[in-house]
């Protein structure tokens, strides 16, 4: 009986971690440049395996964990604004940031897919609050919104001058986030000319599915509802036998 207790706690757990993630990727469904995370399973018995080195397992139950979860980079669409702050890359590559923000590490890059500058009260290009956008030699002390961006990412102004803006690639795997749109990664490399197009005017959506995260959502409800019902009928159970046990005597 008491495996029948762990089942439905392990399945609550597990219902509860998904729907944790799940109403995290909705509630920024409309977040510029987002990536929705997923749940990913492992076994209990196989974390025995690895953590003591077990070679054999006993009886015919495995308890699934969500103990990780996945960022998923696929692009999102992109918002079309004529707004020459804007900006958006089309490919797997990333704009650089240096933070200015308390909220980050004094000495991370930040990488992002959001595009939606603004010019700080220093004149640099910046990402709201987060940081400075970052060219191939540093910050981008621009001073005007009057500027163009060219497809392979190079800034020009009107009085002149130029930038080229330092733009990466990742290991898919490897990302970390930093807040609701920023990552870090240890594996980065700089962007192949040729790989990207940088689009100004416009930013890029995040790439959640609301009718795919509803979906999991109502899943993950009606399970956790089952395993909690299963764990109600289990205790009543074991009340009851507690009981009768006890008048054979």
């Amino acid at each position: 009986m008491f495996r029948g207790y762990y089942i439905s706690a392990n399945g609550m757990i597990n219902q509860q971690r998904i729907l944790d993630v799940t109403s995290n990727n909705i509630a920024n469904s409309k977040t510029a440049g987002f990536k929705s995370d997923r749940n990913v399973s492992d076994t209990f018995e196989r974390q025995l395996i690895l953590i003591r080195g077990r070679k054999n397992t006993t009886g015919t139950i495995e308890y699934r964990n969500f103990e990780k979860t996945q960022t998923d980079l696929t692009q999102g669409s992109f918002e079309f604004t004529e707004r020459r702050l804007d900006a958006a890359i089309r490919g797997d590559v990333f704009f650089n940031i240096a933070p200015t923000s308390n909220l980050y590490e004094e000495n991370d890059v930040l990488l992002t897919k959001n595009g939606q500058f603004n010019i700080d009260d220093e004149g640099y290009l910046a990402l709201g609050s987060a940081g400075r956008v970052l060219s191939t030699d540093g910050p981008i002390q621009i001073g005007t919104a009057d500027f163009s961006i060219s497809n392979d990412g190079v800034i020009t102004t009107s009085d002149g001058k130029t930038f080229t803006l330092k733009l990466s690639s990742v290991d898919g795997e490897d990302v970390l986030k930093k807040g609701d749109n920023m990552f870090t990664a240890e594996n980065v490399t700089d962007a192949q000319a040729g790989n990207y197009e940088v689009i100004q005017g416009a930013y890029e959506r995040s790439n959640v599915d609301i009718s795919t995260e509803m979906t999991r959502a109502i899943e993950a409800q009606r399970v956790f509802d089952a395993c909690s019902q299963a764990l109600k009928q289990i205790d009543s159970i074991n009340q009851r036998a507690a009981s009768e046990i006890g008048k054979i005597g």
